[in-house]
C-alpha cells in the first residue's frame, strides 16, 4: 500500500506539471509574430527610402551645379556639355523620383497600418515597439514636409504636417526644431533677398533664396517674361525677381529684382522694363 500511495502521489505531482505547462505561457501569438514581422519589413522599407532620398539630394545638387556651369562657361562648348548633362540628370532625376513616390506610398501605407493593429491604450505608456512605431512616422513625417518645401516651396503645408506630427509625438525635439525653422523661413527676410544679382539663373537664384511656390510663379507670355514671388509677411506682401531670356545663353536670367513687388494690401508694383 504504501508503494502504491507513494506511486499515486508522484503521478498527481506529474499531472499538475503537465497542466502547469500546458496552461502557462505559450509564447507570442499569431498577430503579435506578424506585428513583428511587419515592424522589421519597416524598418527596411525606411532604410531603403533614406538611402534612395539622400541620393536624390546630391543628384539635385549636381543639377543646380551643371545648370550654374552652363550660365557660366565661357566657351559655347562647356555649355552644350553642362546642358547633356544637365538633361541626362534630370531624367534620372524623375526616375529616382517615381520610384521613391512610390515606395513613399507603400511604406506610409503599411506604417499607419501598423500603428492602427497595435493602438495605444489611453492613460498608459506606450510599449516599445508602439513607440518606435511613432517615432517612425515622425520621422517619415519630416522627410515628406521637407519636400513640401525643397520641391513646392510650401512653408504652410510642411508647418500643417509638423503640427500634425506633434499631436501624436508631442516630445519629438527633431519635428519641434523642423517647426520652428519652417515658421521662420515661411517669410522672405530682406537681407537674404539681397545677395541676388541681375543676371543671375533661376537654378542660381533658387539656390540662395530656396524653392518658390509652384503657385507663386506667373508668366507673362506676352513679354517673354517670368516672375517668381516670394511673401513677406502674413498680410500679403512679397518679393519678386522677374526673369527674361537671356541673349548669351538662351536660358531665363534674372533682370528686376524688388523686394516690395507687392504691397501688403495686395497690390503689385509696376513692372519696370
Amino acid at each position: 500500500m504504501r508503494r502504491t500511495s507513494e506511486g499515486v502521489w508522484v503521478g498527481f505531482v506529474l499531472l499538475v506539471a503537465v497542466i502547469l505547462v500546458a496552461c502557462g505561457p505559450s509564447g507570442p501569438s499569431k498577430q503579435e509574430l506578424a506585428l513583428q514581422e511587419e515592424f522589421e519589413a519597416l524598418q527596411e522599407m525606411q532604410a531603403e527610402l533614406v538611402g534612395k532620398r539622400q541620393e536624390l539630394a546630391d543628384m539635385r545638387m549636381e543639377l543646380v551645379a551643371a545648370a550654374v556651369e552652363e550660365v557660366e562657361a565661357e566657351t559655347e562648348a562647356v555649355a552644350e556639355e553642362a546642358l547633356e548633362e544637365e538633361v541626362d540628370l534630370a531624367a534620372e532625376i524623375e526616375a529616382l523620383e517615381a520610384e521613391i513616390a512610390q515606395l513613399t506610398d507603400e511604406y506610409g501605407g503599411r506604417l499607419v497600418g501598423a500603428l492602427n493593429a497595435n493602438p495605444m491604450i489611453e492613460g498608459e505608456e506606450p510599449s516599445e515597439m508602439q513607440q518606435a512605431l511613432i517615432s517612425m512616422k515622425s520621422e517619415e513625417d519630416l522627410a515628406l514636409a521637407t519636400e513640401w518645401i525643397e520641391k513646392g516651396g510650401d512653408y504652410k503645408r510642411a508647418i500643417e504636417i509638423y503640427n500634425a506630427a506633434l499631436a501624436i509625438d508631442p516630445g519629438n525635439q527633431k519635428v519641434m526644431a523642423a517647426l520652428a525653422a519652417a515658421e521662420d523661413a515661411r517669410y522672405m527676410k530682406a537681407e537674404l533677398f539681397e545677395q541676388l544679382k541681375k543676371g543671375m539663373s533661376p537654378e542660381q537664384v533658387r539656390a540662395i533664396l530656396g524653392q518658390v511656390n509652384l503657385h507663386n510663379i506667373r508668366e507673362y507670355p506676352d513679354r517673354n517674361v517670368v516672375a517668381w514671388f516670394y511673401p513677406t509677411d502674413e498680410a500679403g506682401g512679397a518679393a519678386a525677381v522677374w526673369f527674361r531670356e537671356s541673349k548669351k545663353t538662351g536660358g531665363l536670367e534674372a533682370y528686376l529684382i524688388k523686394f516690395d513687388a507687392v504691397s501688403s494690401q495686395g497690390e503689385e508694383a509696376e513692372e519696370e522694363r
